[in-house]
């Protein structure tokens, strides 16, 4: 199992921050490995809503689907993997701060059989990601530019 995480401070109230991230569709706008978000269920957007990703890393292709499992509007919203490569939990956490808004973002990996050997490696690309697309968001939201 491995953890990874990062925060950012963006110029936004975290109510306008929260609706842009909860909402998956948004993601590929500023996660470049992400190509596809769509939201397979019905609106609006809470918890037991599904959502299926098409990302790109390390070379190849996935097609994966999520359950948000925890919906707090403005502050905290947690997603499950229900199908993948591997189990993987994402957590945004947002915090009021300095006039804007923190936010606190973990994604935790749980590669079994023979993809546990990858681990190191998967841990890195997924900071590595992180690293990228964060900026992009804070930029996104702050600018209106992707």
């Amino acid at each position: 199992m491995f953890t990874k995480t990062v925060a950012v401070q963006i110029d936004r109230p975290p109510e306008e921050v929260f609706d842009f991230v909860a909402d998956a569709r948004n993601r590929p706008l500023w996660d470049e490995s992400v190509d596809t978000e769509e939201l397979t269920s019905e609106e609006p957007i809470g918890v037991g809503s599904t959502v299926r990703t098409g990302l790109r890393s390390m070379g190849r292709d996935y097609v994966l689907t999520w359950e948000i499992t925890e919906f707090e509007r403005p502050s905290r919203q947690r997603i499950e993997s229900t199908s993948g490569p591997f189990a993987t939990t994402l957590v945004y956490g947002l915090t009021a701060k300095e006039g804007g808004t923190l936010v606190e973002f973990s994604v935790t990996g749980r590669p079994t059989g023979m993809l546990r050997l990858l681990q190191p490696l998967l841990a890195g690309n997924t900071q590595k990601n992180l690293d990228r697309a964060f900026p992009r968001l804070k930029r996104l939201l702050e600018t209106g530019a992707p």
